[in-house]
């Protein structure tokens, strides 16, 4: 019951889908750092874009560490017009996917999410270990022969992407 009144909900308020691509790799390929480059370009674009990080989530002070450790189940730390909420919940990126949803973001990046079947391309890096870790990648940004993607070329992908996710 409570599914198909969500579904109603959201058709009724007509919310925008945005377009999801992972961006997988092993721990220290260079995800983030391909992100911060990637995201400015898209922006530059017009698009809205969110990300989804799979990391460990460390207390955002330790005050607020303190109070989780006190058993507060939720904590709220906000200043000018940001917010972290903390709580721990069973959740996965389909619920994250739905707050951005709601303030009609046109792409979602996922950081990580090597296993799912997301659509993603998945950064390789010498340094790091040249096997593919990311199921079914549809390209390669790297440092790698074969790669589709140098690392410091992000307009290529973004113009990659663009290309990928016509809904954008």
């Amino acid at each position: 019951m409570y599914i198909e009144a969500k579904e109603a909900l959201g058709a009724e308020l007509n919310f925008k889908h945005p377009s999801v691509l992972a961006v997988s790799g092993a721990k220290g390929s260079g995800k983030t750092t391909l992100l911060a480059a990637l995201i400015p370009v898209l922006k530059s674009r017009g698009l809205k874009v969110g990300v989804i990080r799979q990391a460990d989530l460390p207390a955002a002070d330790p005050d607020t560490a303190r109070l989780r450790s006190a058993g507060a189940e939720g904590v709220a730390v906000f200043s000018a017009g940001q917010y972290l909420l903390t709580e721990e919940f069973r959740l996965n990126e389909q619920d994250l996917l739905a707050l951005f949803e709601r303030h009609s973001y046109d792409l979602v990046l996922l950081e990580g999410f090597n296993d799912s079947g997301w659509p993603k391309i998945e950064v390789i890096r010498k340094a790091v270990g040249t096997e593919s870790v990311a199921f079914q990648p549809l390209a390669v940004a790297g440092d790698v022969p074969g790669a589709d993607f140098s690392l410091d070329e992000p307009a290529a992908l973004a113009d990659w992407i663009e290309n990928q996710l016509p809904a954008l």
